[in-house]
């Protein structure tokens, strides 16, 4: 893996600065109140800190919780679900929970091709990749079949997967994982349910063994593709896999 202390030199500062500077000639607008955001991203800082920050969650899925221990600050709390039956994957990074006014923008981007409101988030979830000690060998998006990219026009995981590989100098392989079975969506399907509907979905394409990888979709919600994409990746050889995504989604949703 890519040790963090190394990421302002794998930057590529031209874009970061034509991005800033691009603020400056056409001032930020707050996309969720519509004033001025006066800082090289539209979102202000009162909406910003109004926003449904996942900090209460397990540190292995990012299942959002209620409360956590005293001691998880120091051991790190874990859900029941990952005590019992941990995941193949090593820990998810979620920086929000699936709410309002969040999942409202990622239905804007993901349905509608707003890409401004993609950007925003992607932001976000940036800071958190950020924090980590070291960064992943690749990023791989979850794959759509295509009659359902066809219809939406685009795979909004590919979309992150650029935008985070373009920021942090990661290779983006969008063809390493594909789905190569069409199946119904996993919205209203019951655990059981959506972990039926994702057998023998997925297929591998090409050798991971030894590499560290970042899986990326834009909401996680039971966890049952990330958990089948991960198993596949490790029986194929992946050292290390993790997750990464815009939005976690609370039990009770």
């Amino acid at each position: 893996m890519v040790k963090n202390n190394a990421l302002p030199a794998l930057i590529p500062h031209w874009t970061v600065a034509l991005q800033r500077g691009s603020f400056y000639l056409f001032p930020g607008c707050c996309l969720l109140c519509g004033t001025l955001s006066n800082r090289p991203l539209d979102l202000c800082r009162e909406c910003e800190a109004d926003l449904p920050f996942n900090h209460s969650a397990c540190q292995r899925c990012a299942l959002p919780l209620q409360t956590l221990p005293v001691s998880s600050s120091v051991f790190g709390f874990q859900c029941g679900k990952c005590l019992a039956s941990p995941p193949d994957y090593t820990h998810c990074i979620a920086p929000l929970r699936y709410e309002f006014p969040v999942d409202t923008l990622i239905n804007s981007f993901k349905h509608r091709g707003q890409f401004s409101r993609g950007s925003i988030l992607a932001e976000l979830l940036l800071r958190n990749i950020k924090a980590q000690e070291a960064l992943p060998d690749l990023i791989a998006p979850v794959p759509l079949h295509w009659r359902r990219q066809f219809v939406r026009g685009f795979n909004q995981a590919y979309w992150l997967a650029r935008y985070i590989g373009t920021r942090l100098s990661i290779p983006v392989d969008s063809r390493l994982l594909s789905r190569h079975k069409h199946t119904a969506s996993q919205q209203g399907l019951s655990r059981k349910q959506r972990l039926n509907n994702l057998k023998d979905a997925f297929r591998l394409n090409h050798d991971i063994e030894g590499k560290n990888i970042a899986l990326i979709d834009d909401v996680v919600t039971t966890g049952s593709t990330m958990s089948e994409l991960s198993r596949l990746l490790r029986k194929a050889g992946a050292h290390h896999v993790e997750i990464w995504c815009l939005a976690r989604t609370p039990l009770d949703k």
